[in-house]
């Protein structure tokens, strides 16, 4: 089977992890939730992932695993695996990109990208309800 044919990734929702949830030395980090898309016309099994993570100061650190937040998922034709996972930045902002790899059930390699998506911590202006500050007198 060809690299991507019918096999997609969506970027379903990216938020940034509270303060006290990111550990020293780290700056930051955000969830991401990530729905893969099966439209090849087979059945396949995702047996892996490669991440190339870019951080604020442009090095990118690649990580390499077995399946997805410990599970190696089937998906059949017309379906989907939806996970959450995290990452962590050593600065401000960062980028992450890469790809899953797996077998179809004829044990035929398949691959597919992940797209590159952006991680800013923007910084909020001014203080609100939030911050326990009610509108100025």
């Amino acid at each position: 089977m060809d690299s991507d044919k019918g096999l997609s990734v969506e970027i379903v929702k990216l938020e940034k992890l509270p303060d006290d949830r990111v550990p020293a030395p780290y700056k930051g980090g955000f969830a991401y939730t990530i729905k893969i898309i099966n439209k090849s016309g087979v059945t396949v099994q995702l047996l892996g992932r490669k991440w190339m993570i870019k951080q604020a100061d442009g090095s990118v650190e690649t990580v390499e695993g077995d399946g997805v937040v410990g599970a190696q998922p089937v998906i059949a034709h017309n379906g989907e695996h939806v996970y959450t996972s995290y990452c962590l930045l050593h600065g401000t902002h960062g980028a992450m990109w890469g790809f899953y790899f797996g077998r179809d059930l004829e044990d035929n390699p398949v691959m597919w990208r992940i797209p590159k998506f952006e991680m800013r911590m923007e910084a909020r202006s001014g203080f609100g309800p939030e911050d326990g500050l009610d509108e100025a007198p």
